[in-house]
């Protein structure tokens, strides 16, 4: 029960910085280009993030 509820809490967390993130991307990518480091480095912050859900999604 314990892990459920920190899997559910930290999934719910993970949601609100994935999507924190995205946004910020796509504003970064409007301004900068979506191939500037800038862009990239946050598109690699999206895509660690998104890992980490995937991992405590598939435990559960």
């Amino acid at each position: 029960m314990q892990r459920y509820r920190y899997n559910s809490t930290l999934r719910k967390v993970l949601l609100l910085d994935i999507e924190a993130a995205r946004e910020l991307m796509i504003k970064v990518g409007l301004e900068e280009g979506f191939t500037s480091t800038n862009t990239i480095i946050i598109s690699q912050l999206v895509d660690q993030l998104l890992n980490e859900l995937e991992e405590i999604t598939s435990t559960d």
